[in-house]
C-alpha cells in the first residue's frame, strides 16, 4: 500500500479516483457490454410461488407408535423428490416431464407458521405458475396418499390380529373400536395440506435477458473498478501530493510549484510568488545554519531543478541580494541557454585552470527597486571528464572564493542518480535541496537519493515539489488577491518583465577579500555573510593563484 500516514479525506478519495478515472471507466463500460453480449440471446426467466399450509393432525396406530406430518422443512424436502414430480407432471396440462419440471422447484418451509412455499421459475410466467400451483397439490395428494397408506396398514395389522390370536370378548371389541377409528380417520385425511395461495403469472422477470444482465454487469463493473483502483494506487509508487513528499523525506516542503511556472521566464505573479515563498522557506526554516550556498538536484532528468535554480536567483537577486548561480551540470549545460548568457569559457575551464573565474562570471541584469546583483557562471563546453573535476580540490576552491564574495550561491546540477557528479558537491555546501516532480518522482528514487546525501556527508535543507495541481494550499495566490493593489492576477511578466533584455555582460575581475561585488552587501541570507568573506579569503586566494 502506498505509505501515506494518517487518514484520507473525502477530498483524497476523489482526487484518487479521478486519477484512476480511464482505468475505473474501463471495467464500468466493458462489463455491462459483455454481460450484454452474453445476455442478449437469452430468453427472460419468470418465478411464481405458491403457499401450502399443512395440518397439524397426528396419527396414532396400536403397536406401531405415532408419527407427524407437521415437520414442514422435511416436507420441503420431499417436494422435489421423484413421487411428488411424477404426480405434479400429470397435472400439468399437457402433462410434464417430472425430472425436467424438478429442476425448475424449489421449496421452504417454516416451522413457526407451519406454512410450505413452494416456487417455480420457466421462460414463461403461465407456465411457471402452472407448475408451482401443480407441485402444491401434488404435495397435497402425496401426504394424502401417505397418510391413508398408513391407516391401511395398521388396519390390516388389526385384521390380522383378530384372526389368528381369537382375543377374549374384551380385547376382541378394543381392536374392533380401533379399527372403527381407523377406517373413520381414513376418511377424513383430506385435509393435510391445504393452499392456502395459489401461484399466479410474474409479469416481472427475475433471471436472463438483456435488461438483468446488463444491471448485473454494471454492479460487477462497479465492484471491480473499485477493486483495480485500490491495487492499482497500491502498486504505484510515484509521488502523488507535496503533502506525501513532506511525510515520507521527514523533511520541510520549502514550496509546490505549479505547472505553469515552467513556461517560460514571463510567467504570472502567483508563479512569481511561489518562488518569493521558496526564498523566504528556505531562509526561516533553515534560521539556525548560515546557507552561503545551496546546491538544487533532483533524482532523475525533467523534474525542474534547473527551472528552480534559476528564478530562484532571479528571485534572491531581485529581493535585493547578491547572487552568483553555477551551472554545475558540465555534461548538458541549460543555465546559459535559458539566461541566453554565453562565455568563451565556463565552470570546467575555471577548474582545469584554462580561465580565470572572474573572467566567467557573466552579470545578469535585473532591474528592481531593490535588485541586488546576479552573476551566473556558465558550465561551458563539455569536458572529457566532468565527474573527476567536481570531485576536484579546486572544485572546492571555487565555491569557497563565490562564497566569499556573495551572499548566496546556487549551485544547478545534474539528477542526482543519473551521474555521480553532484555527490562530491554536497559535502562541499551549505545545504542540498532536492526538487521532485509530482507524478513523475517515485518514491524508490527520493529515499535513494536522501541515503546518497546522507553518505556524503551533506546537509538536506527541504524538498522541492514541482508540477502540482493548482489550488489553495499548495502556494496558488488568486487574482483578487492581487487587484486589491491594482494588479492583475493574470497580469504575467511581473519581475522577470523587468528585466534588461540587453545581451548579458560579464563583469570586471573580483578581488579576493575584497568587499562584495555589486556595490551594495544586500541583505545577509542567514547571519553574517561579511563572516563567511572573511573566513574563506585564504581559499579564494588560493584559486586565485591556481587560475
Amino acid at each position: 500500500m502506498p505509505e501515506i500516514s494518517g487518514t484520507k479525506d473525502m477530498r483524497s478519495y476523489v482526487a484518487t479516483l479521478w486519477r484512476w478515472k480511464w482505468l475505473f471507466l474501463v471495467f464500468v463500460v466493458a462489463a455491462p457490454v459483455g454481460a450484454f453480449l452474453v445476455g442478449r440471446g437469452q430468453p427472460n426467466v419468470y418465478k411464481s410461488s405458491a403457499l401450502v399450509g399443512i395440518n397439524g393432525t397426528t396419527i396414532s396406530a396400536s403397536g406401531s407408535g405415532s408419527f407427524s406430518t407437521t415437520n414442514v422443512e422435511a416436507i420441503a424436502q420431499l417436494v422435489t423428490t421423484t413421487p411428488v414430480a411424477e404426480i405434479a407432471a400429470g397435472l400439468l396440462s399437457p402433462p410434464g416431464n417430472p425430472g425436467q419440471i424438478a429442476g425448475e422447484v424449489t421449496a421452504t418451509g417454516d416451522s413457526t407458521t407451519n406454512f410450505l412455499t413452494i416456487s417455480a421459475q420457466d421462460r414463461s410466467p403461465t407456465r411457471a405458475a402452472a407448475i408451482a400451483n401443480a407441485f402444491a397439490h401434488a404435495i397435497s395428494l402425496n401426504l394424502e396418499r401417505s397418510a391413508i397408506n398408513q391407516i391401511d396398514a395398521s388396519a390390516r395389522s388389526i385384521r390380522h390380529e383378530l384372526r389368528i390370536t381369537h382375543p377374549d370378548p374384551a380385547t376382541r371389541a378394543q381392536l374392533e373400536q380401533e379399527l372403527v377409528q381407523l377406517q373413520t380417520q381414513r376418511y377424513s385425511t383430506s385435509g393435510q395440506a391445504a393452499i392456502l395461495q395459489p401461484a399466479t403469472p410474474s409479469g416481472t422477470p427475475v433471471g436472463g435477458g438483456t435488461r438483468q444482465s446488463v444491471e448485473l454487469g454494471l454492479v460487477v463493473g462497479l465492484l471491480l473498478g473499485l477493486g483495480a483502483i485500490v491495487l492499482a494506487e497500491s502498486a504505484d509508487r510515484r509521488i502523488r501530493n507535496p503533502e506525501d513528499l513532506e511525510r515520507m523525506t521527514g523533511f520541510p516542503l520549502l514550496a509546490a510549484i505549479e505547472s505553469s511556472a515552467f513556461s517560460g521566464l514571463a510567467t504570472s505573479s502567483e508563479d512569481e510568488e511561489a518562488f518569493q515563498m521558496l526564498r523566504t522557506a528556505l531562509m526561516y526554516f533553515n534560521v539556525d545554519r548560515n546557507l552561503e550556498s545551496v546546491l538544487i538536484t533532483s533524482a532523475g532528468e525533467k523534474d525542474g531543478k534547473t527551472t528552480i535554480a534559476t528564478r530562484l536567483a532571479l528571485t534572491a537577486a531581485g529581493a535585493g541580494m547578491n547572487v552568483v548561480l553555477v551551472d554545475a551540470d558540465l555534461r548538458r549545460a541549460q543555465v546559459g541557454a535559458r539566461l541566453n548568457v554565453h562565455c568563451d569559457g565556463g565552470l570546467g575551464a575555471v577548474i582545469a585552470g584554462a580561465r580565470e573565474l572572474s573572467e566567467t562570471l557573466v552579470d545578469f541584469p535585473v532591474e528592481s527597486p531593490t535588485a541586488g546583483r546576479l552573476r551566473v557562471l556558465p558550465a561551458g563546453p563539455p569536458p572529457p571528464n566532468p565527474s573527476a573535476l567536481m570531485s576536484s580540490s579546486r572544485m572546492e576552491l571555487v565555491l569557497r572564493r563565490l562564497e566569499a564574495e556573495s551572499d548566496l550561491v546556487l549551485v544547478d546540477t545534474p539528477a542526482a542518480l543519473a551521474v555521480s557528479d553532484p555527490v562530491p558537491l554536497m559535502r562541499s555546501v551549505s545545504g542540498v535541496v532536492v526538487v521532485a516532480r509530482m507524478n513523475h518522482s517515485s518514491r524508490q528514487t527520493i529515499r535513494r537519493l536522501q541515503k546518497i546525501i546522507e553518505s556524503a556527508h551533506g546537509t538536506l535543507l527541504g524538498v522541492i515539489a514541482t508540477g502540482t495541481a493548482s489550488g489553495p494550499g499548495h502556494g496558488h495566490y488568486y487574482p483578487a488577491y492581487y487587484s486589491q493593489n491594482g494588479h492583475s492576477g493574470n497580469d504575467r511578466g511581473g519581475l522577470l518583465r523587468r528585466l534588461r533584455r540587453e545581451p548579458a555582460r560579464q563583469n570586471p575581475p573580483l578581488v579576493a577579500g575584497s568587499p562584495k561585488a555589486g556595490g551594495r552587501s544586500g541583505p545577509v541570507w542567514s547571519g553574517s555573510a561579511s563572516q563567511g568573506q572573511n573566513g574563506h579569503a585564504e581559499s579564494a586566494n588560493r584559486v586565485r593563484e591556481q587560475d
